[in-house]
Formats: structure tokens, C-alpha cells, sequence
């Protein structure tokens, strides 16, 4: 929500979301009282303070302003205002609102009396009230959900320091001494789960209560996971097995061949082959072994749960990095769950993530076509897979043994020959599983005459379904764009978009940007000049190229083009100078440029900041451990546009 107040002394604009409230503050003369804050210091922390001469003001001196907010359910009313001190800040956030709760703020200017030394604030002129709802994330077509995620680390440090241990960790393969406060080590189980829902936010608690919509054998999940140990979220899988959900989950099952070893050495067969074995990556075991250790009170649900609930997606082109849930009612998709979590402690506790309701059939739709083609395990970019209809020719054929086929290359095979899939699936299922294998792929003929199963790549699928976008989308559009696709194309239109914004861009990017985005962020903003002449020099796509004069004209009649561009970017973690030199170098041997963050760090349009922590004896701060890589953020979100009450902006989410 967001809603305007003044009262002709203080103006505010206040926005809400679900769990924050953003006050845009406003006073006559702002600009003089703005140098007048800037030049002062209230805060006793600080180590140094600096007032202003009273020879230069003389009375009253605006020193802030006192806010307070009411709940309109409970009739509390509390001061924002920490010790009694004035906010000297013209954006205020309030991070302690519930979603779907109505608020009324109090805001007042402050003085500091009749000398500017007084250390007594006093009000000054009427107060400004002005009400707003917070989101609720539980109704509408959209429910967005937050994590703590960094925002809040010193505060972490602050509620949960009793609890601070060091620990020897591991970072990058090295290892270091840490302070971490790891909530899951509280000895205290009270205190663990306090720390653990701080934490969360609310985005452990929605995902585990999308699940739980599934209440009995009328509901089906379909999911597909990455990384996947979060003990919560397995145990609410395994109890919707229980209460006869029909359940299906894609998990990520890499690995690598490596020479079997026994004390004796490397083992050979008699002709004196070295012989293999498959070693599923960290990702795969991990998963494994959390799959594994769930207990069930059926017996049969527990076979369920074992034999016929996972699908091992082992013939991606590279990692299968989805983190979806499809749910189902009566064979029908309803809703999804997507966003950026994975399934783990570091997901839901540690790094910032998003997880994203949508409640849209015609979307949980698009996800289940994408699930099921993904569920027979096809190539992502390589060759198509083949297997045999006839598995024992095919063997006589090649003069070797063939493992067991898998329950797909079986479904595959059933499919080719219009055979039912009973011996599979001991529970109904709500998807015609031959016609959707017969769906995603072609049969031929082999040399030998058997039926050859050729499965299309996941890309000429996905293209298939929804082809890459051109130009500008139209307003309130909504669209799924899957991975992983044949070209850049879609980056080339996110970098676009990015190129045709006037007024703001603000951008999460965990790992880096692509150097589509690194080109646009070495230009400046999208105004009538550098639409049509492109003067930076890097963005030259056709699309921006064919819509140059149409731009222009507009540029021209709307002056909110003419308005200074600014664009917020977000890491991970600081960018490596040894990073950039090697990948200068490489592109250099190729004959291409390479732009990263030291190219573009001092672009007057770019606000960058990253994830890091304060290692000083007062202000310390201290992670969670149950992060490896990525410790800070880890959601990609890209918001172009204006926060204005008439003004929609463009948002697209990245899901990996």
C-alpha cells in the first residue's frame, strides 16, 4: 500500500510491504534543515561530536523528528524513537509491523528548545498523522515472503549473543576461526525456535503451511529441488504422504565416475579394465542421507516415501538448480511456490531469499508442463538421449550388459509401445503419464530395428512453450520464463529493460552480472539523447535500435525522463581484483571485452553495496554457519521503475 499525508508543515509518503513500513519524510525549508541534521551529531555512540555554533542560529533549531506508531487492533501505541532521541533521517523504515494490520503514525518536528546546545527536544507545530495497511500475504493472487536474510545481523548479534561460539570453518577450503551464533546449537529448545522464526521471518512458516494445504488423497504435490536437507520441510513432505497425498519430487542427482579403489589398489575386471564407480557430488548426499532419516508411522507410506516419491534428475547439461512447488487439488493445478530458497537451513535462516505464492491456475499450469517434461530426465542442451524399447536386442547389440533401467527409461519404453503404466505407480496419478512421455518425445528406428526413443533437449521444450520475449511487456503482464534456453536473448531483453530506465533500477545480483547487464551499467540514463544516439557506445541491440524514434518522441513529451537515473546494485560479496584480472585475460585471448564492477564502480548512476560484517569489539557481528558459499544474499530480483502511488514498476525474479 502506499498513501500521501501533509499538512501543509510536514509532508509524509509512506509504503507499506508485509513486515515493513517505509516513511518518505518532507518539511518546508527541507533543504536548509537536511544541511542544518547533516552537520550534527546526537548520537553518544559516536566517539566524536560536532554541534554548530549558536552565532549562527539563534532560538528553536529543528533537530528531527518524533514518530510513533499505533495499532489500530490492539489500541497500542508505541514511541519509535529509541532512548527518546530525535530521528534525523528524512526515509525511516519500521521493521517491527505485522502483515494485514492496520497502523496510524504520529509524526512531529522536533526542537531543541531555546538554545541549539539544549540536549531537551520539544515539539514544534501540530502533528501529522497518516494511516496504512500492511500487506497480507495470505490472500490475493501474489504472497511474498521475506526472510531476515543480513538485514538484520547486528541486531541477531544483539538479541542471541549469549550464544556466540567460535567455530573452526571452512571457507573456500580454508579454514578459519569465526564467531557464529547458529541457532540450531541453542541448547535451550525454547530459545532455538525463537531464533530460528526471527530468523525465518514468516518464510519458513508459509512454505510449511503450503503444504499443508494438501490435506488428504484429493491433493497432489509436484515439486522440483535442488538443494534439499531442511529438516522441517522434508518432514512436511513425508507427513503429506502419510495423509495420502500423492506426492513427486525431481531432486538433483549428479556425480562423477571415479576408478574403484579397494586396500589393495584400483581395482580391474579380468580383461584388466579399470572398473568405476558413480560418486553422487555434496548436493546429491546430502540430500540422500536427509531423505533417508525420515521415520514413518505406516509402513507403507514409508515405501511410498522411498520407492515412489523421487525422481532423480541426472541428464541436465548442468545442475538442476529449480526450487518449486506445485500443488494440486483433484488433478487440477492451483497454486505454486517458487522464489529463490532452496530447501536448506542456509536458504531459510541464512542468506536473503524470497519464496513467492502464486495462486493462478493458468501459472501453476505452465510449472506443471514444465515438471512433467522435466520428470523424464531429458538432455538440457546436449544430443538427445536414446534408450531402447527393447532393452535385451539393444544389449545383444552392443555386446554389453546394460544396468537396470531406471522407472523413466521404463515409462519411456511403455510409452513407445502404448502400454499402460500400472507396474510403476501402485497409486492413481493425476497426469496420463504414457501420454505425457509420448508427448515430449519422437520414435524411430534403429539399425537393429528396435523403436529408439529420442527425447527433445529442455530447451527446444521450453522454448517451445514460451519463446523469448522482445520489447517492452505490456502493463500488468505476467510471464513464466523457464531455463535453460539455446541463446542470451532473455538477458539481452532484462539488459534492455535496464537500458530503457529513467528514473531508477534496483538490482540483487549474488554471483555477479552477465555482460549484458555490465554493458548498460557502464551508461548512463535512458533520455531522449542516449535513446537515440546510444553515445555510451556498448548496448547495441536490434530491439533498442528499432524502437529509437518511437522512444525519442516519448522521452521528449514526458519530463519525468529528463530525471536523474540512479541504479542500486547488490552482491553477494565484495568483487575479487584477481577474479577480474583472470577473466580480463581469458576474454582478452578471445578477442572480447570483459566488464565487471571495476569498470562500472564509478558511474555516477551506481549505488553498490555487498554483504559483509562488523568485526570491531563494539559493534561485532556474527553469521549463522549454516551458510558455505554464499553467506549474505542470495535472491535475484530486478525492480525498474518508480515508487509512486499512480506508478506501477516493473519487477522481474530470477529463480535460482
Amino acid at each position: 500500500m502506499r498513501t500521501k499525508s501533509d499538512n501543509g508543515v510536514i509532508s509524509v509518503h509512506a509504503i507499506s510491504g508485509t513486515k515493513v513500513v517505509i516513511l518518505g519524510l518532507d518539511v518546508k525549508n527541507g533543504d536548509e534543515l537536511a544541511g542544518l541534521m547533516a552537520s550534527m551529531s546526537l548520537d553518544d555512540q559516536k566517539k566524536e561530536k560536532k554541534k554548530p555554533s549558536t552565532k549562527d542560529k539563534k532560538g528553536p533549531v529543528f533537530i528531527g523528528f518524533s514518530i510513533s506508531r499505533t495499532d489500530f487492533e490492539t489500541g497500542e501505541t508505541i514511541s519509535l524513537n529509541e532512548d527518546g532521541k530525535p530521528i534525523q533521517r528524512f526515509v525511516w523504515g519500521d521493521y517491527e509491523v505485522e502483515s494485514g494490520k492496520e497502523y496510524q503514525y504520529t509524526i512531529r518536528q522536533l526542537t531543541n528548545g531555546r538554545s541549539l546546545l539544549s540536549a531537551k527536544a520539544v515539539g514544534l507545530g501540530a502533528p501529522l498523522q497518516i494511516r496504512i495497511t500492511t500487506e497480507d500475504p495470505t490472500q490475493g493472487a501474489h504472497g511474498i515472503f521475506f526472510n531476515r536474510g543480513v538485514a538484520g545481523s547486528h541486531a541477531y548479534n544483539a538479541k542471541f549473543t549469549e550464544h556466540r561460539r567460535w567455530h573452526l570453518v571452512s571457507k573456500y577450503g580454508i579454514p578459519i576461526w569465526r564467531h557464529i551464533i547458529n541457532p540450531r546449537e541453542i541448547p535451550d529448545p525454547k530459545d532455538s525456535k525463537e531464533a530460528l522464526a526471527w530468523l525465518s521471518r514468516g518464510l519458513e512458516e508459509a512454505l510449511l503451511d503450503f503444504i499443508a494445504q494438501a490435506t488428504d488423497g484429493n491433493f497432489q504435490i509436484r515439486a522440483a529441488v535442488y538443494e534439499f536437507t531442511h529438516p522441517e520441510t522434508i518432514r512436511a513432505l513425508a507427513d503429506a504422504v502419510e495423509r495420502g497425498v500423492h506426492v513427486k519430487i525431481i531432486r538433483h542427482c549428479k556425480g562423477t565416475h571415479h576408478p574403484k579403489v579397494k586396500r589393495d589398489g584400483i581395482v580391474k575386471d579380468k580383461d584388466g579394465k579399470i572398473e568405476t564407480e558413480w560418486i553422487p557430488d555434496s548436493t546429491t548426499d546430502e540430500a540422500a542421507k536427509a531423505i533417508r532419516s525420515v521415520g514413518f508411522k505406516s509402513l507403507n507410506s514409508g515405501k511410498t516415501w522411498h520407492n515412489n516419491t523421487f525422481i532423480e534428475r541426472k541428464h541436465s547439461s548442468a545442475l538442476m538448480h529449480n526450487k518449486f512447488i506445485i500443488l494440486l487439488e483433484g488433478g487440477e493445478p492451483k497454486q505454486v511456490w517458487t522464489g529463490s530458497t532452496n530447501f536448506t537451513d542456509g536458504g531459510i535462516y541464512g542468506q536473503a531469499n524470497v519464496g513467492h505464492i502464486v495462486r493462478d491456475v493458468d501459472i501453476a499450469g505452465r510449472y506443471l508442463t514444465y515438471w512433467n517434461a522435466l520428470s523424464l530426465d531429458p538432455p538440457g542442451r546436449s544430443r538427445s538421449r536414446i534408450s531402447y524399447s527393447d532393452s535385451s536386442e539393444a544389449s545383444s547389440a552392443s555386446g554389453e550388459e546394460k544396468d537396470e533401467p531406471t522407472d523413466n527409461e521404463i515409462m519411456l519404453e511403455q510409452a513407445a509401445r502404448g502400454e499402460s503404466l500400472e507396474s510403476i505407480e501402485e497409486e492413481p496419478v493425476c497426469i496420463d503419464e504414457a501420454e505425457r512421455a509420448a508427448s515430449f518425445s519422437s520414435i524411430s528406428k534403429s539399425s537393429t530395428g528396435s523403436d529408439i526413443i529420442k527425447q527433445e533437449p529442455m530447451t527446444h521444450q521450453i522454448e517451445k512453450d514460451q519463446p523469448d520475449l522482445d520489447g517492452p511487456l505490456e502493463p500488468n503482464a505476467i510471464k513464466v520464463i523457464f531455463s535453460p534456453r539455446s541463446s542470451s536473448s532473455m538477458l539481452e531483453f532484462y539488459a534492455d529493460r535496464m537500458k530503457d530506465a529513467t528514473t531508477s533500477v534496483h538490482l540483487t545480483a549474488p554471483f555477479g552480472v552477465s555482460q549484458q547487464f555490465a554493458e548498460v551499467l557502464m551508461g548512463g540514463a535512458a533520455t531522449a539523447t542516449n535513446l537515440s544516439t546510444s553515445q555510451d557506445g556498448l548496448r547495441r541491440s536490434p530491439r533498442i535500435a528499432r524502437k529509437n524514434s518511437e522512444k525519442v518522441d516519448v522521452a521528449q513529451s514526458n519530463e519525468t525522463s529528463l530525471a536523474t537515473l540512479l541504479r542500486y546494485i547488490l552482491f553477494d560479496k565484495k568483487p575479487s581484483e584477481k577474479s577480474s584480472a583472470k577473466a580480463k585475460a581469458i576474454a582478452s585471448k578471445n578477442g572480447k571485452p570483459h566488464i565487471d564492477y571495476f569498470d562500472f564502480k564509478n558511474s555516477k548512476e551506481n549505488r553498490i553495496a555487498w554483504g559483509a560484517v562488523l568485526s570491531d569489539d563494539e559493534d561485532e557481528e556474527d553469521l549463522t554457519g549454516l551458510t558455505a558459499f554464499v553467506d549474505f544474499v542470495h535472491l535475484k530480483c530486478l525492480l525498474i521503475g518508480k515508487l509512486r502511488i499512480s506508478i506501477l514498476a516493473s519487477v522481474y525474479c530470477f529463480v535460482c
